[in-house]
């Protein structure tokens, strides 16, 4: 848990994660097997889901690809203007979101089987909800914490 204690650390680890997840966004956003994969229709009676999938064949999940590389660059930017290491009761709240982003996960995950085994043709659409409703409350709550502590 030493990494914790360095502000560097977290903004080093978490931006890596943030750097993947939008080349994977960006790379992917509006590519022709994409867009392949999800002309199925609006095989559902669900007006979230056929949104959420014209969203993605749209092209527009590059665009939280961008927000996740502008969050990654603020938590970066924060980090360096912190010059001291987090003290035992940051590093505290660290590990209880890093807990509560994983139980989220382990929720989640029979959540999105639920909906893949209820409708295979929207198994790319659950699996990229899963990951941006995850990586960005992880992200929304890091950088929270990094802004209030930058401060201090």
């Amino acid at each position: 848990m030493r990494i914790l204690k360095s502000p560097y650390g977290n903004a080093a680890v978490t931006s890596m994660i943030s750097l993947v997840y939008a080349a994977i966004f960006i790379l992917t956003s509006g590519h022709l097997e994409l867009e392949r994969i999800l002309t199925h229709g609006t095989t559902l009676n669900s007006s979230f889901w056929n949104g959420w999938s014209i969203f993605l064949r749209q092209g527009n999940l590059k665009y939280i690809g961008y927000l996740y590389l502008a969050v990654a660059a603020c938590m970066i930017i924060l980090s360096l203007i912190r010059k001291r290491a987090y003290d035992e009761y940051q590093v505290n709240i660290f590990i209880k979101s890093l807990i509560a982003a994983g139980v989220l996960l382990l929720v989640l995950f029979p959540v999105a089987l639920l909906l893949i085994l209820s409708d295979p043709n929207y198994a790319v659409e659950t699996i990229s909800l899963l990951i941006v409703v995850h990586w960005s409350i992880f992200l929304a709550v890091n950088l929270l914490h990094t802004v209030k502590w930058s401060r201090e």
